[in-house]
C-alpha cells in the first residue's frame, strides 16, 4: 500500500471479506489482512493507535484456542477507533466513508452491536 489507490483498493477489499456472508474469514485469514495493514498504519501518528490493536488482535488470533469473545472485543474496539479517527482522515474524497465501512464491517463481522 504506497498510494492512496493502493489504499482504498485495499480498505474495499478488507470490508468485503469481512461482509461475506459464507463466513469464509479464518484466525489464520485474519492475520494475513492484518499483516497487510501493520506496517502501513504503524508510520503515521494518527493511525498507529490502531496498528496496536491489530497488534493485539493478531495476537488473540494465533492463540490455540482461539478466545472468540476477546477476538470479538477487540474488533469492536478497533471498530471504534475507525470511526473516531474517520472523520479526520479528509473532509473530502471516500477516505472517511471507506473508513466507516470498514468498522461496519467490523461490528458485522463480529456481530456487535453500536452501542459497544
Amino acid at each position: 500500500m504506497e498510494d492512496i489507490a493502493d489504499t482504498t483498493g485495499f480498505l474495499d477489499e478488507t470490508t468485503s471479506m469481512l461482509m461475506c456472508e459464507e463466513k469464509q474469514l479464518t484466525p489464520q485469514k485474519g492475520v494475513e489482512i492484518i499483516d497487510k495493514w501493520i506496517i502501513p498504519l504503524d508510520q503515521a501518528e494518527n493511525t498507529r493507535p490502531i496498528a496496536d490493536g491489530l497488534k493485539k488482535l493478531k495476537s488473540l488470533l494465533g492463540q490455540e484456542p482461539v478466545d472468540g469473545g476477546a477476538v470479538i472485543s477487540q474488533m469492536g474496539t478497533l471498530a471504534g477507533q475507525l470511526i473516531v479517527i474517520a472523520p479526520d482522515m479528509g473532509a473530502e474524497g471516500e477516505m472517511p466513508s471507506l473508513l466507516m465501512a470498514l468498522a461496519s464491517a467490523l461490528r458485522m463481522a463480529g456481530d456487535i452491536p453500536k452501542s459497544e
